[in-house]
């Protein structure tokens, strides 16, 4: 007797069997819509994924992981400032604890192509401020030593408020206007309306003052004359 198929699990049945005897179903029944589709072979399958298809797929991946570095880890808060990371370390580092220390003024001097202060005086003071004069522009500058005894000098200026006074408390410069504050050690802002835009850092050198031999803090006159606003 000829044989035909269980139209719901592919199971021979006999012509004239009126149900599937390894399922039960009634013979010549459709297979419901909700039938479970049998899998590919995995020969079909590895021609689907071809060589082409896999090496697009990784470089997909690879481009979102680049994005995500760039967008989450590069330009994430904190780390160390460019310049200041570069910037010569005093032999000894200044703890500032719970002090709050206002700036002292003093009068900085150009020596050829550079601006120079007494570093003694700085490290007395802790942090100083002082200007230098062009013939139509004043540029308010200040200096100090981070706690890990990093030297610091900046432009003295908070922009977007347009500020020139600051202070330290405990570990944080401070706006005095209005009251952004940064952590000393590489100028991430904590808190305030104008944190994005710290003191904006120049690169320094200690050197030896040919004339009297002590040690002076030198600032570049083209880095303080070249400043440009960021707002």
């Amino acid at each position: 007797m000829k044989s035909a198929y269980c139209t719901h699990c592919g199971t021979p049945i006999k012509d004239d069997a009126e149900f599937c005897t390894k399922c039960g179903a009634r013979a010549g029944t459709p297979a419901p819509a909700s039938a479970s589709v049998p899998p590919l072979p995995a020969a079909r399958v590895k021609k689907i994924m071809s060589p082409r298809t896999k090496a697009l797929y990784g470089a997909f991946v690879a481009v979102v992981f680049a994005v995500f570095l760039y967008l989450f880890v590069d330009h994430l808060p904190g780390g160390a400032h460019p310049v200041i990371q570069n910037q010569p370390s005093i032999a000894m580092a200044t703890m500032y604890m719970g002090q709050v220390i206002q700036p002292f003024p003093i009068t900085a001097t150009v020596d050829g192509d550079q601006i120079i202060f007494p570093l003694s005086v700085l490290q007395e003071h802790k942090l100083i401020e002082f200007e230098y004069r062009m013939e139509n522009n004043v540029i308010p500058l200040l200096a100090y030593i981070a706690a890990d005894g990093k030297l610091v000098t900046s432009i003295r200026m908070c922009e977007p408020c347009n500020s020139d006074h600051f202070r330290i408390e405990g570990m944080e410069l401070c706006c005095s206007k209005c009251e952004s504050r940064w952590k000393l050690n590489n100028l991430e802002g904590i808190q305030g309306n104008c944190q994005k835009y710290p003191p904006d850092p120049l690169p320094s050198i200690v050197r030896a003052d040919p004339r009297s031999g002590a040690e002076v803090v030198a600032i570049q006159l083209s880095a303080v004359k070249n400043w440009k606003m960021r707002i």
